[in-house]
């Protein structure tokens, strides 16, 4: 008998994946079971007509979702939306063509007492979310669950699943269950575009091909999965259950303004779990088992913003030097923080009242911060302004989604460059991971990557801490005749885990069975 576990938390929750599926053995004999006990015979269709999807695969998709989300952590639910347009079978996002009918299959299992729900919540007054039904396994899924042997290398997370999305506007969580994706057809694209998405899809299609045989993990990490407590933004304080494996590695790109904005507005690349972790544990992934090495862009959309303004900036162009309200900002360092929190707002914000609230929300800790006053915040910007003439006139004009769709436009060459080598790099927007050993090739990419669509380059710098070495060399090139002393860099190796081995075990087993089969 399992566990009781807590009631169904609203907070601890993850969207309803309708692209999972398995042919294992395992879960159509489970599916059968429970096709049978909760008498899902009566949604059978009638008559001759055939269902691009059955009752029974349908069901498999719901009883895989929940069981994905019990091996991660057994207490979250799922966003279950009951609004029949959430199920249009001929929509881009809804690859494996589940029907309305998806909503009766889920009210039997919950009747069968298999499924758990606690219902939708919804509010007339705009400053409360409203939240879809959660629904949940019970103990009696549970212990079905237990019987079965199937990994999550059993199981595909992403089949048929659109990776080229498109928003009405920005959002900070693309998954977000209150905002809906824009349906676009390839039929009402000009030639042009649909081309361009092609291609972009190809090349993102490939890459996370690329990511699924790739072994992405930390050796220090006893688990698979770990809770995080996020810091900033509208979700601080939310827990946060992180997968690290084949269940969290599906990349998509995120493009905003509709089809009004014409894919030149956002377009970044979105989820991996790399993306959903504090930057000390960024340094310490492993990519095939091999230390890594973070490669970051130095203040990159100032500089983007800067550059096309004619001016290169400093290394650091947050620093302002003397401390501009003495009466509250008691540091140098704090200064800085604030300036570079309040410029990337100005580069986010339409108008200069947006901007300020967004810095006065970004942190819920910051008691100091969330009490700086319009005019305070404004005579902050000022001296970032006087110090950098430039941007005077523009800040606060909403430049986020321009400059976003030029520094993905430079990830999306980076990607493709090494995923055409076979080589996996990892990317947060603006900043990637590489083996330690590819480390001088990625930054000569991004060199040449930036400056093919910018005509300049920016700066950027190895994030992480790093072993340093002191060698001499000589050559043939003029001042190294002679033996040089120089430094070199190696990264921190990590002792591994007996888990962390357990998983590159069981990652190695998996990819030598796939191999094996596509070669058959």
């Amino acid at each position: 008998m399992t566990d009781e576990l807590p009631k169904i938390d609203r907070w601890n929750s993850e969207p309803l994946d309708v692209h999972t599926w398995s042919e294992h053995p395992e879960i159509k004999v489970l599916c059968d079971q429970l096709y049978n006990e909760a008498g899902l015979s009566v949604l059978e269709p009638k008559g001759n007509r055939k269902a691009r999807r059955t009752v029974k695969e349908s069901l498999r998709v719901l009883i895989l979702d929940l069981y994905v989300k019990w091996l991660k952590d057994p207490s979250i639910s799922i966003g279950f939306n009951k609004s029949k347009s959430s199920y249009k079978v001929g929509s881009r996002y809804n690859g494996l063509y589940i029907p309305e009918k998806f909503i009766e299959v889920e009210a039997l299992i919950v009747a069968a007492g298999y499924v758990e729900e606690l219902g939708h919540f919804h509010s007339n007054d705009r400053q409360y979310r409203n939240y879809t039904t959660r629904i949940r396994h019970t103990a009696a899924l549970r212990n079905l669950f237990a019987e079965l042997t199937l990994d999550l290398h059993d199981i595909d997370t992403h089949a048929n699943e659109e990776c080229i999305i498109l928003h009405d506007r920005y959002v900070d969580d693309p998954d977000d269950d209150t905002i809906r994706k824009i349906e676009y057809s390839d039929k009402d694209l000009p030639d042009d575009e649909l081309a361009m998405l092609d291609t972009l899809r190809g090349q993102l299609i490939a890459y996370n091909k690329l990511l699924k045989h790739t072994f992405i993990d930390i050796p220090r990490y006893t688990s698979s999965t770990f809770t995080r407590t996020i810091k900033n933004g509208p979700y601080a304080g939310r827990k946060q259950t992180i997968s690290l494996g084949p269940d969290n590695k599906f990349v998509i790109r995120v493009f905003n303004g509709g089809l009004a904005g014409r894919w030149r507005r956002g377009g970044r690349f979105y989820r991996g779990w790399w993306q959903q972790i504090d930057k000390e544990d960024r340094t310490r992934i492993y990519i095939n088992d091999k230390p890594t090495l973070e490669v970051d862009f130095k203040a990159f959309h100032p500089n983007l913003l800067s550059n096309e303004l004619g001016v290169r900036l400093a290394d650091d162009p947050y620093e302002l030097g003397k401390l501009k309200l003495p009466d509250v900002i008691t540091t140098k360092e704090q200064q800085r923080a604030y300036v570079k929190l309040l410029v990337l707002m100005g580069i986010n914000a339409d108008s200069d009242k947006k901007a300020y609230q967004a810095f006065r929300n970004s942190d819920r800790k910051d008691k100091l911060g969330q009490n700086l006053t319009d005019i305070q915040l404004g005579a902050l910007l000022d001296a970032f302004i006087d110090k950098h003439p430039q941007f005077k006139g523009v800040l606060n004009t909403g430049q986020a989604l321009r400059l976003m769709n030029i520094d993905s436009q430079i990830a999306n060459m980076v990607l493709d460059h090494f995923t055409n080598k076979n080589i996996p790099v990892l990317c947060i927007h603006d900043s990637f991971i590489i083996q330690y050993d590819k480390e001088p090739e990625l930054r000569r990419i991004l060199d040449q990557a930036t400056h093919q669509v910018t005509n300049y380059t920016v700066n950027h710098d190895i994030k992480n801490e790093r072993n340093t070495h002191k060698g001499k060399v000589t050559g043939n090139v003029k001042g190294y005749e002679e033996p040089v002393v120089v430094e070199y860099h190696t990264p921190i190796r990590i002792d591994p885990t007996s888990q962390y081995l357990d998983r590159k075990d069981k990652f190695t087993k998996w990819l030598e069975l796939t191999e094996y089969t596509q070669s058959e």
